[in-house]
């Protein structure tokens, strides 16, 4: 509803509040008013939100189909839990990052070729034993250098 419009209908509930009060309960001309006030407020106000409750036709989005967004969140959540966990780090996520890493080099991961091609961070993360978690700016960086590989 236009701004004119809800104006108006305030206008139109406050005088018809006013002559009700003044003919049908006998009021006086400056409480007809006072009364007038709020029917008019309220009016403006159920006119202004009467938009909002509208019905929204428009169809439902699809339901995610592709197990690509089940994989990334599971995948979000094992690393979350993978950087509170120095154990789950080492024995689930580096054997998995090593496989993928093996595959895309071509050879074992321990050889002066694979050190130079992965980098040195990338390979410290896949082979050393102490490796941690990285912040996820720096590890997004390093999986992005062990996609380029493949």
């Amino acid at each position: 509803m236009s701004n004119v419009r809800l104006t108006l209908l305030a206008v139109v509930v406050a005088a018809a509040t006013v002559v009700v009060a003044l003919y049908a309960v006998n009021v006086p001309l400056q409480w007809a008013i006072l009364m007038a006030l709020p029917a008019a407020a309220v009016a403006l106000a159920g006119g202004l939100l009467a938009g909002t409750f509208d019905a929204d036709w428009t169809p439902e989005p699809d339901p995610p189909t592709a197990s690509v967004s089940l994989h990334a969140s599971f995948l979000t959540e094992r690393l979350e839990r993978a950087t509170l966990d120095q154990y789950r780090f080492t024995s689930r996520v580096q054997p998995r990052l090593r496989r993928i890493a093996r595959a895309a080099v071509g050879q074992d991961l321990n050889t002066p070729e694979a050190r130079e091609r992965l980098g040195p961070e990338l390979h410290h993360l896949l082979t050393a034993h102490d490796a941690q978690l990285p912040p996820p700016k720096t590890f997004a960086t390093l999986m992005r250098r062990l996609e380029e590989l493949c």
